[in-house]
């Protein structure tokens, strides 16, 4: 994943009338979390093409991914 210095959360709205839908891609709300998860915890975050990958400082290391799942 590209490093990305500025995000907004921003989803895109589709459709019409009373039938709106809120469209938000995998790397978006991954981005998402990563802000989420900054506010609780002191972490390290490093991407890949995997996800994120997050170090704390007690030696703990976690990976998250995101994929949608399509019906």
């Amino acid at each position: 994943m590209p490093k990305i210095k500025e995000h907004l959360f921003v989803t895109e709205m589709e459709g019409s009338g009373d039938s709106l839908k809120y469209i938000v891609d995998e790397k978006s709300l991954l981005l998402d979390l990563k802000v989420l998860i900054k506010e609780y915890y002191a972490v390290t975050f490093s991407e890949n093409e995997d996800g994120l990958q997050l170090a704390f400082g007690n030696g703990q290391k976690f990976s998250i991914s995101i994929k949608e799942i399509k019906p």
